[in-house]
Formats: C-alpha cells, structure tokens, sequence
C-alpha cells in the first residue's frame, strides 16, 4: 500500500513476525541501549497499538519522528502517560494524538480495503469460559499475546440465550 514500516517492539521474539509482515526495520526499543540515536528525525507517523504507553521514556520515542511528525495513539493504557517537558516538542515540531475507535464512514472504508486485499485477520481465539478469561488476561498482562485473542464458543457458554 506504499508505506515503509518499521516495527518498535520491546520484544525481540517478534521480529521474525514483523519481518514477515513486511516491516522493513525492525528496532528493538531495549530500554538499556541508545535504540533512538540512528532513528533520529526519521518517521513520518507512529502508531502506537501498545496499552502500555505509560511506561514508555516518551521523549526518546518522540525522538526519532521527523519534523512535524505524529505519534498516536490506539492503545490506551489505565495509568496516566508519563510526564512530558513542553521542549520535548520543540526540535522536531512534533505532535501526540490518540482515538479509540475510528468513525462509521472510517470503518466502511477499512472494511472495503480488507475485502479488496483479501486480507484475514492474525488471531489466536480461546474458548469464553472462565478459565479462558484468566488465559487471555493472564497473556495480556505477561505481554505473551501475539496478534489479538478472539473469545468463541458462546453457544457452549450460554446455551439458553
């Protein structure tokens, strides 16, 4: 669809995933190592689907946008975003925004691209009982999932709806 992608992962076991996906780089944002310093003022637009935002160093991954460069946010995390200075902004001019869901005329035309690329959803489904409950937020909560976790087998669940 035109767009060069590079995946910013805290994991390095997705790499293999990401690549196959299509992402060119792959950038392990390893809190240890100066991850951001060759990324400086390079991406256009970040995408954030992590809910874990909060414990992201936010100067460091507003780093490595380009001038007048967005990072957004799809993901939302409980706790508040870290503490941003008002300079974090000021050499690269660049900006945060965020949505929860995107407007009906938005999912009609997200739906219309999926069914002209033939696209299938990457999901691992678990069954809606109790104990699949505690497996998917066990898995969120250990960053174990891969992809989205999809609950089936409602009907076995709650057969006299």
């Amino acid at each position: 669809m035109g767009a060069e992608v590079s995946v910013l992962s805290t994991s390095a076991d997705k790499e293999a995933a990401a690549k196959q996906l299509g992402a060119k780089n792959f950038i392990l944002t390893d809190a240890d190592s100066n991850w951001a310093e060759p990324w400086a003022f390079t991406f256009n637009f970040m995408l954030n689907t992590a809910d874990a935002a909060h414990k992201f160093d936010m100067s460091t991954y507003l780093s490595t946008l380009a001038v007048n460069g967005e990072m957004h946010h799809v993901g939302l995390p409980d706790a508040p975003l870290p503490e941003i200075k008002a300079q974090t902004f000021a050499p690269n001019g660049c900006k945060m925004g965020g949505s929860h869901i995107g407007s009906r005329p938005e999912m009609f035309k997200m739906l219309q691209l999926v069914s002209e690329k033939k696209l299938k959803p990457m999901i691992e489904t678990i069954p809606i009982s109790e104990e699949g409950c505690a497996k998917a937020v066990k898995g969120v909560h250990e960053n174990t999932v891969r992809y989205r976790y999809t609950l089936v087998d409602y009907d076995k669940a709650f057969p006299n709806r």
